[in-house]
């Protein structure tokens, strides 16, 4: 078996929720589920575009309680300013608003009567061409199930084989509504009007088949089932793919796919160590810690599952992706106080930057609302984002202060759309869509701030999703369990407006938009204060002696300017850069979840503490991994890993764990390319192809003997130092188009 195919040795098993253990596929429209059993399978269809319920209400003016609110905390009244909210006013005036939630399209259902006792069951997915595999023995005789998304046509493609020829019987299902069925000896087409859904299937091949009661019975050796799903009263018609065998088909989707996936390439173990399904490397893991094998493979997947989630056309990918099996879910949304920025932060380096204008797109699409709720609601000028929003959805739609009160949505989505640039150079898009943007969410800061002492003071301020420790104990009658976010000078407001006043600067540079107020950007820079470290050592989470920090939490925010952001490094200012460090080993283990652990392993790569990194995705493999190496939020079996909450499926970790492995291997910064910077002793061997940074790519490969290799080709001009396993080693000045080779040794 190769290292771009898994295997699994039962079929999805979790009781109640089978959905989580599936075998996913997709395209980034129409995402497919493959539960994977021999008796009664199910196949589960949904599209990227299927959201119910939502409320977005016309937001009253309520900016003078944010006036309060600010009095408030400057006077140190944080009772006050957590009890007589915003919430609390907009809901006093009326104010209706609530996110929407996915829901699924629906199933088919394929039932087969073994009249054996079935043998060697394996599931199998191909995460290089996208393709899923069930196959079984009954008897003697072998029996397959091969299925595919097509990236190029939208359909999804099945092909049910067998030695010998065997009976299955089919049903289809729109999810929860009223349906119009039309069924032939050749299919069946499903339409709701309510929804304006459908589902079409049409079989191809050698077959005879029946309808019996509603069911179509099929009896072939080996035939092709041809499904679309329609969202929105989209078409079904199937007629030009019935002439198309099931691999003519699947190679024109592997054309498109299979691109995608090469265009990076990580190997951390040999070939040989592929051999073991995922039970057995979880086991091993779960036994000792994850091996190379099984982290590289947990960086295939997730790459795997955001190609076949994200298309140019489609929807950024929220926390479940195109993979559930279930309506109303929870922490179904965008969630961008962190998880949607963890989703992406590994496509850029990985080649995938295709997915980026979509998420800029979704975003900007909603200016209008966000300036709105900056108005009526702070009173202020440019664009304020609710971290919780959904396609129809741009409001404060979450009633709690955590997310009502956090400003910095819009400032550290700006990241990734300035980074989209630098990678790109796509000025088009910096003009239309991402330096207006950027423009706006600057505006909200500078006209957000209060100033004392001629510097910038955020009032009031929520790290997200913390409270300081001398705020915990507050009765401001929370239902969430955040019952005083709300304080003053959190150290993230500071660390992305900073970021983004600077990076706007360099867009007014490079397009001479906005020039004329230059100035008032460049001034309110310069007054952003430096960052504060308390008695233990650790830079604050909060820049006010009156607050206390709070180490029982699984956010970091306060780390920002290490990690996503690449304001302090150990070679700018290594005394900030340790004070960092400190704040991130004081956090404890058992308050972080699934995405924090991924979050610390990025972290921890950025501070060079190889083990470290590798501990997080080793607690990850022991706590919150399914079989198919999906996340979940917390390790329902409650070995005290993680928060001992009800477990919650969350992609978000996937995403994450695909940047740490980047992380430890490469690193951009500017003016340095990092080599290995946190390599763990376990990967003693491996390569790198074709890892991305704005100027170019870079190969690597090392050995055991500790000599690295490495190749950098030049898309623009390169000038820079390159530091291999944390030490300098090389300048290098490559031409466009060129290469340079470079050597080391690593211990």
């Amino acid at each position: 078996m190769n290292r771009h195919v898994y295997t699994l040795e039962r079929p999805a098993s979790s009781l109640g929720q089978m959905w989580r253990e599936a075998l996913p596929l997709g395209n980034g429209l129409t995402g497919v589920l493959i539960y994977g059993a021999i008796g009664e399978e199910t196949v589960h269809f949904n599209r990227f575009d299927l959201w119910e319920g939502g409320v977005d209400g016309s937001i009253p003016d309520v900016s003078d309680t944010f006036k309060k609110m600010r009095e408030a905390v400057l006077s140190g009244d944080y009772l006050s300013a957590n009890q007589d909210n915003l919430m609390h006013a907009l809901f006093g005036k009326g104010y209706a608003c609530c996110p929407e939630t996915p829901y699924p399209l629906g199933y088919l259902k394929i039932s087969f009567a073994p009249d054996n006792i079935f043998r060697h069951y394996r599931r199998y997915l191909d995460m290089r061409k996208g393709e899923a595999t069930v196959e079984f023995y009954i008897g003697e005789h072998k029996y397959s199930r091969r299925a595919f998304v097509s990236r190029d046509s939208d359909i999804t493609v099945i092909r049910m084989s067998g030695e010998i020829p065997f009976t299955v019987k089919y049903t289809p299902e729109l999810f929860g509504c009223n349906e119009s069925v039309a069924i032939s000896e050749r299919g069946f087409s499903m339409r709701s009007e309510e929804r304006k859904t459908g589902i079409n299937v049409a079989f191809t091949g050698e077959f005879e088949s029946k309808i019996i009661d509603g069911t179509l019975e099929v009896t072939g050796r080996d035939y092709t089932i041809i499904v679309r799903c329609s969202s929105h009263g989209s078409p079904l018609d199937l007629s030009e793919y019935l002439g198309e065998s099931y691999e003519a088909l699947l190679k024109k989707h592997t054309a498109l796919h299979t691109p995608l996936y090469d265009s990076v390439d990580i190997k951390l173990a040999p070939d040989e160590e592929f051999r073991s399904s995922n039970e057995k490397m979880l086991n091993d893991a779960y036994d000792n810690c994850a091996s190379p094998a099984l982290i590289e493979r947990m960086w295939r997947f997730g790459r795997y599952l955001f190609i076949t989630g994200a298309a140019e056309n489609g929807f950024p990918i929220h926390l479940y992706g195109l993979w559930y099996g279930e309506a109303k879910l929870i922490w179904s949304q965008y969630v961008a106080n962190e998880n949607v920025e963890m989703t992406y932060w590994h496509a850029l380096p990985g080649g995938l930057s295709y997915a980026i204008p979509p998420l800029i797109r979704y975003y900007t699409s909603k200016m209008t609302k966000f300036r709105e709720c900056a108005k009526k609601v702070f009173g202020i000028k440019g664009i304020w984002i609710s971290a919780y929003t959904t396609p129809n959805v741009a409001g404060l739609c979450v009633p709690v202060s955590v997310i009502s009160n956090w400003i910095s949505c819009a400032g550290w989505l700006s990241r990734h759309f300035w980074e989209y640039y630098l990678y790109t150079c796509d000025e088009k898009l910096l003009r239309n869509e991402i330096l207006p943007f950027m423009y706006e969410a600057a505006l909200f800061y500078c006209d957000y701030v209060v100033y004392k002492e001629e510097k910038v003071q955020f009032a009031p301020s929520v790290s997200p999703e913390n409270t300081p420790t001398n705020l915990m104990g507050l009765d401001t009658d929370s239902p969430t369990g955040h019952n005083a976010p709300v304080a003053v000078n959190a150290t993230m407001d500071f660390a992305i407006m900073k970021e983004l006043l600077t990076n706007l600067l360099s867009g007014i540079k490079i397009t001479g938009m906005y020039i004329d107020e230059k100035e008032k950007f460049q001034n309110a820079l310069s007054a952003i204060p430096l960052y504060m470290v308390n008695s233990d050592g650790a830079v604050k989470e909060w820049m006010s002696n009156a607050l206390e920090d709070n180490y029982e939490h699984r956010h970091l925010s306060h780390i920002y300017p290490v990690f996503p952001g690449n304001e302090v490094t150990a070679d700018n200012d290594p005394e900030l850069f340790n004070a960092f460090r400190r704040a991130v080993e004081l956090r404890e283990l058992g308050s972080q979840v699934g995405w924090s652990l991924t979050h610390m392993a990025n972290i921890y790569a950025r501070f060079g503490q190889a083990e470290k990194a590798v501990e997080c995705l080793d607690i990850m493999a022991k706590s919150v991994l399914l079989p198919t190496l999906a996340t979940l939020a917390h390790d329902w079996r409650h070995m005290g890993m993680t928060l001992n909450w009800d477990s919650v499926f969350c992609l978000d970790a996937a995403f994450g764990a695909v940047s740490a492995v980047q992380e430890m291997l490469f690193r951009y910064e500017k003016n340095a390319l990092a080599i290995l910077p946190a390599l763990p002793e376990r990967f003693c061997q491996g390569s790198v192809r074709g890892i991305v940074f704005p100027e170019g790519t870079a190969d690597i490969t090392w050995s055991k003997k500790g000599i690295v290799r490495v190749t950098v080709h030049a898309a623009k001009r390169i000038d820079t130092r390159v530091y291999i396993g944390g030490k300098y080693v090389y300048r290098i000045d490559i031409e466009p188009g060129k290469s340079c080779e470079l050597t080391g040794k690593i211990k």
